[in-house]
């Protein structure tokens, strides 16, 4: 954070935490105390982008895909892009972890992880041990070799006399700090198990800095670089190599398979534990350094294709890696290049958080069209800052447009400019700009004075966009300040409703709006999870779902909106 704020001395620190909140939701950096990282930042710095990587709008554009691999990625966002995918119909791999809607590709992480502890268990050969555990704990793939390391190395008679837990959380710097305090917590550790090539290098260099005596067996082999460790004789016993070129290779052949409309299966790609005495059955040193033998690969690599080339050639495959820095993806995105190049295809990498904020643009967008619906002429309607609420004033905007006579009358109250500057040429809208204090980073009007309008005008409804909605902790925005002005828009409001998509419901942002008592609907997407929907329900709150018939508002014979269920 300090940093940034040298950085960006005009930006407030406020705004600085709302926005690294949301680019972590978005995957495109992980949050740490007082400030973030990029993934494997020094990784990123110094090879540049992944292979076949586009600048192009068009590689975060799904509807310019005819096939998707997707690995495992983590937040709320995720599920939204999966429907996506599947709601237009497109092909879709799932890589190293199944998901719904999928056919799977990847190894039997837990098979493969059962293997190395048997091997492990027979090279303790009974000597006291204790053993160090350096996963990734918020992925599926990693945990099932975490449980079958455990599993194999119980079968052989393995019996650890302590067994230390610690979450690299993907990043080589995280590992190399946690497995440091593992081992000067227990001066008895003398066995590693890291889930991946980058746990593995941290938990040997924090064994080698501290001068400790340690046997490593990792899961991974993601680069040849790190398999070359095993001719060195050095703490690496024994790699589950799971062959990231061949996994990348093989998506491509069942994407070309969904592209020509046959149906995909799971397919679980090979996997072998490799020791010193095997390295050179798999792997060769050359003139570039150490690679995976090609002929190696076209034995592991089983599907053959017969068809003809040249219905590839305008077609997009895209793959939305998570975490691009790493050497799995590296690996596997080289291995994507060529096989596409072998078929005449274009492969598009994109990071998923693209495909998430398109899609989240795209409810909110459905949303927006709803709440139109809701607006009847002579309404003084009030609306918050937020991407929602702007496209709300598009619609409206439109709508008038189109139809002046359904909105004659009405009157817009915000604190948003981008709301403002939607409407200002809708001769059929009035629009109000409530007082405040601007708020360079959001477009918006904030602070105390922003109330004032509302002891002269009362809004019939107001619509607000929220960044988190819970039936406990309410509505939350990610911003002090912003949540603070939507609140005096509820206040002030006869009726209001939250316009949250199906990502946003069912979690909290940092700072309270209000409770969830103060509203009477929510409108969502039906992407919304069941669950978070009836518990809004069962405290009183309507939920409503775009895209359906929603009810008729109420109106006196005055033609004024009535607080009325």
């Amino acid at each position: 954070m300090d940093e940034l704020r040298r950085c960006m001395p005009d930006v407030a620190a406020v705004t600085l935490r709302r926005d690294l909140a949301q680019l972590d939701e978005l995957g495109a950096i992980r949050r740490r105390h007082g400030g973030a990282v990029l993934p494997d930042e020094s990784l990123v710095r110094s090879r540049g982008p992944l292979p076949g990587a586009e600048a192009s709008p068009l590689a975060s554009d799904l509807a310019s895909l005819n096939a998707v691999i997707l690995p495992p990625i983590l937040g709320r966002g995720s599920e939204a892009l999966r429907r996506d995918i599947i709601r237009r119909g497109i092909p879709f791999i799932a890589e190293s972890a199944p998901q719904p809607g999928g056919a799977y590709l990847g190894p039997d992480n837990f098979a493969a992880g059962v293997e190395l502890g048997r091997l492990a268990a027979r090279q303790v050969e009974g000597k006291p041990f204790s053993m160090l555990v350096i996963s990734v704990a918020e992925l599926p793939n990693t945990r099932e070799r975490v449980a079958g390391f455990e599993t194999g190395l119980a079968q052989a008679g393995g019996k650890p006399a302590a067994i230390h837990r610690v979450n690299g959380q993907g990043s080589y710097r995280i590992g190399l700090r946690v497995a440091h305090d593992a081992f000067v917590a227990d001066e008895a550790i003398n066995l590693v198990f890291a889930v991946n090539d980058h746990a593995a290098i941290a938990g040997i260099e924090a064994a080698q800095r501290l001068e400790r005596q340690v046997a490593v067996y990792s899961m991974g082999g993601e680069s040849a670089g790190f398999m070359a460790q095993l001719a060195d004789s050095g703490p690496l016993k024994a790699v589950g190599a799971l062959f990231p070129e061949v996994v990348g290779r093989l998506g491509i052949d069942m994407a070309v398979l969904g592209i020509l409309g046959q149906p995909l299966s799971d397919t679980v790609t090979p996997h072998a534990i490799i020791t010193p005495r095997t390295l050179g059955d798999y792997f060769e040193d050359g003139p570039d350094g150490w690679r995976l033998k090609e002929e190696v690969l076209d034995r592991l690599s089983s599907i053959r294709l017969g068809f003809n080339a040249k219905l590839l050639r305008s077609r997009r495959i895209g793959f939305l890696p998570h975490y691009p820095a790493h050497d799995w993806y590296r690996s596997m995105a080289s291995a994507m290049q060529a096989r596409c190049g072998d078929y005449g295809a274009t492969l598009v990498v994109s990071p998923p958080h693209h495909g998430i904020s398109a899609e989240i643009a795209r409810l909110r967008r459905e949303i927006a069209q709803s709440a139109t619906q809701l607006v009847r002429p002579g309404m003084v309607v009030a609306l918050n800052e937020g991407q929602a609420s702007l496209f709300l004033a598009e619609e409206l905007r439109s709508l008038a447009a189109n139809k002046p006579e359904r909105l004659q009358g009405v009157t817009v109250v915000t604190n948003s400019f981008d709301v403002l500057n939607a409407l200002e040429d809708t001769p059929t809208i009035k629009v109000i700009l409530t007082g405040g204090e601007y708020q360079k980073a959001d477009r918006c009007l904030v602070g105390p004075s922003l109330g004032a309008i509302f002891e002269r005008v009362r809004p019939h409804v107001a619509f607000i966009a929220v960044d988190g909605a819970t039936p406990g902790f309410g509505l939350s925005s990610l911003d002090e300040r912003r949540a603070l002005a939507a609140q005096r828009l509820i206040d002030a409001a006869e009726v209001s409703i939250v316009l949250a998509d199906s990502v946003a419901l069912g979690s909290n942002a940092n700072h309270r709006i209000a409770g969830a008592a103060q509203v009477r609907s929510v409108l969502t997407d039906d992407g919304a999870l069941p669950e978070d929907r009836q518990r809004f329900r069962s405290v009183g709150v309507d939920v409503l779902i775009a895209g359906e018939v929603l009810p008729e508002p109420a109106f006196d014979t005055g033609g004024n909106y009535r607080n009325q269920p």
